[in-house]
């Protein structure tokens, strides 16, 4: 006599089976790993970024050798902020879509810019700084939508799996340093001396390698495509709302200082903003090579944007998001208060042991922000996870323009690039008091409410 096993799933002994020897899942191969559609994502999302940086790095060259007017670098910086302050908008405007299409319609604008560029440069008909304004112009808006798509593709990807949205957010933010700081910039500063031409070519060909990557991503995807994530989203309780009342609805959600709060990133962002910018060129004032300090500086800085996302993906495992966002709010703190105090002490003593202090505090700044950064960002799409989310990534973007655009004026108020004392003073406050109040409420916290 047999008995029935429960749900059609019987160990080998009720059978009469033999139970074969456990094999243990065997790790994908390289050529399997390039199969997946959230790994060719980032490698789209590297090449994309790494093309656009090419341009960008040639700029400030431009420059310096005076085909550009110094003014350039600031009007730039301040409209490629605003527009990325309109994030919440275009969210609003690119949520319906698929990310994919975004993407890819994306890469389709951007090497149809590049090659009349090349054309108008090849006919001469008008000047060199004319078609590269021209063009910076009217690419800039394309790093703002490539971020809410793929913000809103992570944040469908959550629906699948949250272990692989955590393991994209982080490998994406650390890919984005590495394609822009440690390739791009550097790459087009470099060619920039040969020829403008080539630095437009390299993009033109990074973009198209990105276009193949998220086309083959979008080909493979078995779940996205398939409309399983759309429709949990569509099935989800939390309707769509139009432009004013989202902003009514997230109004409370914005200004509360949570893991998953829009404000809490920004609020780091505000606080280097002060700084961040002037401490090398404040230290450079005293040296020979001026050029090099602030080189040395931004590749710290780099380095530590690259291990910060790494190294909360090694570390999400040993605690909540709260907690992870707020020791990194402390180590912002605590780093802008040592770094006043060897302002205070040291000045911009340019000595070997100083210098390599104020360096390491620079990377160790901007590995916690990349850190604070990459957990806030999960925290928020497991909080928001659903309909509402594509508009949680636009009021994102959003406020973290206008807090990185406000710190860096405040910080040019402050006049930081000759004694950035005061600027670390507001800084450390700023940070600290974003630190004490994510831990005091922590505190405060009843049991079992959701964090």
């Amino acid at each position: 006599m047999s008995w029935p096993c429960p749900n059609d799933r019987c160990p080998p002994w009720a059978t009469g089976a033999r139970a074969g020897p456990i094999r243990k899942p065997s790790r994908p191969t390289l050529s399997g790993l390039l199969r997946q559609p959230h790994v060719l994502m980032l490698l789209g999302l590297m090449f994309s970024y790494s093309g656009s940086s090419v341009v960008e790095g040639a700029v400030p060259t431009l420059v310096a050798v005076g085909m550009l007017s110094p003014a350039w670098i600031a009007l730039y910086t301040t409209f490629s902020r605003v527009i990325s302050a309109c994030a919440y908008v275009m969210a609003r405007l690119l949520g319906p879509y698929s990310p994919y299409r975004v993407l890819l319609i994306c890469e389709v604008y951007d090497m149809v810019i590049t090659i009349l560029a090349l054309w108008l440069l090849y006919e001469g008909s008008l000047s060199t700084s004319i078609v590269l304004i021209t063009y910076i112009i009217l690419t800039s808006v394309i790093p703002v939508i490539t971020s809410i798509a793929n913000g809103t593709y992570a944040g469908a990807l959550l629906l699948e799996s949250e272990r692989t949205a955590v393991s994209f957010n982080a490998l994406s933010l650390s890919f984005l340093t590495l394609a822009t700081l440690v390739i791009g910039r550097p790459l087009g500063s470099w060619l920039i001396d040969d020829s403008i031409t080539l630095v437009l070519g390299i993009n033109l060909a990074m973009t198209l390698v990105s276009f193949v990557c998220r086309w083959a991503a979008m080909k493979r995807d078995t779940v996205l495509t398939t409309g399983q994530p759309r429709q949990a989203l569509e099935g989800s309780d939390a309707s769509r709302l139009n432009l004013l009342e989202g902003l009514r609805y997230f109004r409370g959600r914005i200004f509360c200082l949570s893991a998953s709060s829009p404000m809490t990133t920004p609020l780091v962002y505000l606080s280097m903003g002060l700084f961040l910018y002037y401490i090398p060129l404040w230290l450079a004032a005293g040296a020979d090579n001026k050029s090099g300090i602030v080189a040395v500086a931004g590749v710290f800085g780099g380095l530590g944007s690259m291990v910060g996302p790494l190294l909360f993906y090694a570390l999400k495992h040993l605690g909540r998001y709260r907690r992870h966002v707020t020791v990194a709010l402390f180590i912002v703190a605590i780093d802008e208060l040592i770094t006043l105090v060897m302002v205070l002490v040291y000045g911009n003593d340019l000595s070997l042991p100083v210098l390599c202090v104020y360096m390491l505090l620079n990377f160790l700044l901007y590995l916690a922000a990349a850190y604070c950064n990459v957990a806030n960002l999960c925290a928020r799409q497991k909080r928001f996870a659903g309909r509402r989310y594509p508009d949680m990534v636009g009021i994102a973007f959003s406020l973290a323009s206008l807090f990185m655009l406000a710190g860096t004026w405040s910080g040019y108020l402050l006049r930081a690039d000759s004694d950035p004392t005061w600027a670390l003073v507001l800084a450390a406050t700023i940070a600290l008091l974003a630190a004490m109040g994510m831990a005091l409420k922590k505190r405060r916290r009843p049991p079992g409410a959701p964090h």
